[in-house]
């Protein structure tokens, strides 16, 4: 299926813990065989455990597209290592944000980022994801990461995004983006979304309503 509604450890939201990075699809380790076979077969990618700062945050620590990934400095050894045996090019980033996963928002043709990153920072992730990179804020909040889920085929933000916002993004990420939420509501959208360019997994209480708009939005 393309799109299904589960939970993780009984919590709807997925993006905190799981993230989509070229080919791969990062889990914490020990999630449940089911969980991770449904969530497999949904979004057409392999899943490849791992912790972050010691951590299950994956979603919140990490960013990237088909041609890079992003790690925070406090990522450890034995984690970077893991990172590395996905062949990916690999970026790690010494910033006081370390929160990257929710900085950067990514596809395939563009970058929006947290306007607190460096030049520097910029710069490495230019290089590294091998697309434009702007800085901004959606909706006035500079975690843009948290705010919006974009794929190569499609997209959803925060319903507060303005018009203006809305077209700028567009362009940007040379991709369809809809307005829109999920698990009942809730306006950071990445919480409760993870997506390839094949499929969706949604937070368990994501409203049929919700689901029609994410349907379309990314071109299920």
């Amino acid at each position: 299926m393309p799109l299904i509604r589960t939970s993780i450890w009984g919590s709807p939201n997925l993006g905190i813990y799981l993230k989509v990075v070229g080919n791969y699809l990062l889990v914490p380790p020990n999630v449940k065989e089911k969980f991770i076979r449904e969530v497999e077969e949904a979004l057409h990618l392999r899943a490849v455990p791992t912790k972050i700062y010691d951590t299950n945050l994956l979603g919140i620590f990490i960013a990237g597209n088909e041609n890079g990934l992003i790690a925070p400095a406090v990522a450890g050894i034995e984690e970077i290592k893991t990172l590395e045996s996905l062949g990916m090019e690999l970026e790690i980033i010494n910033s006081r944000i370390t929160a990257l996963g929710n900085a950067i928002l990514a596809n395939s043709y563009g970058a929006l980022v947290h306007p607190g990153l460096s030049d520097e920072d910029v710069e490495l992730i230019r290089r590294t994801l091998k697309v434009p990179v702007v800085r901004g804020k959606i909706s006035g909040i500079p975690v843009v990461g948290s705010l919006s889920v974009i794929t190569d085929k499609g997209g959803i933000v925060t319903p507060s995004v303005s018009e203006d916002e809305l077209k700028k993004l567009r362009k940007h990420f040379s991709v369809d983006i809809y307005p829109g939420t999920v698990n009942d509501g809730v306006k950071f959208v990445k919480l409760g979304l993870v997506a390839s360019k094949e499929g969706v997994a949604v937070g368990a209480l994501t409203t049929p309503v919700e689901l029609d708009i994410i349907t379309q939005a990314f071109g299920l």
